[in-house]
């Protein structure tokens, strides 16, 4: 799922047939202005929304501790939420604070952290980093709901809200295997 495909649904869900003919003519490689710039900015919000409360993007490496830290700065990603850190096999205590994460229990060497993360910024000819069950209609109704908020119009952004959260649910929903239970006559 490119930017560029969610921020066409987006366009065609708002009745915008001069920003679709805009984005269509944009050339590769050149950066949107106006209201396509707006588009872009409310794909990014969405594409976070949705990483930060709903579908985490979660990630795993094995960083350098010194001195009881390990520096934000280490990580790959702009982590989130920190889920845990392990030290030969064993799980390890952690606290996140300013400058890093403290382990109180490791002075240094090497440790396994699992966390949740941020998404990088998107441009137009972007890449969406959220997959799997998350379709670019879901997702173009997420930008839908930020463009008329950020141009005053609630009520359609009230409408695209809630056709946003109901894909989301029916994304996070598991799908089970439906059983009848056993009859049990007393």
């Amino acid at each position: 799922m490119t930017v560029k495909e969610v921020l066409a649904l987006a366009a065609e869900h708002l009745g915008r047939a001069d920003l679709l003919k805009e984005l269509e003519a944009l050339p590769e490689n050149t950066a949107p202005k106006g209201e396509l710039a707006s588009l872009v900015r409310c794909y990014n919000l969405v594409e976070n929304e949705l990483a930060i409360d709903y579908l985490p993007l979660k990630a795993e490496e094995v960083l350098e501790a010194e001195g009881h830290m390990v520096a934000w700065s280490s990580f790959s990603y702009a982590p989130a939420g920190v889920r845990s850190v392990k030290r030969m096999g064993g799980e390890t205590a952690f606290e996140p604070r300013k400058e890093g994460l403290y382990l109180p229990a490791v002075a240094s060497g090497r440790v396994r952290v699992r966390y949740c993360y941020s998404p990088e910024p998107k441009g137009i000819d972007g890449e969406g980093e959220l997959g799997g069950r998350v379709t670019a209609r879901l997702v173009s109704f997420g930008v839908a709901r930020e463009f008329c908020l950020s141009r005053g119009m609630f009520e359609e952004a009230k409408l695209w809200d809630s056709r946003f959260l109901d894909a989301v649910r029916a994304v996070g929903v598991p799908r089970r295997a439906l059983s009848v239970r056993p009859r049990r006559w007393v």
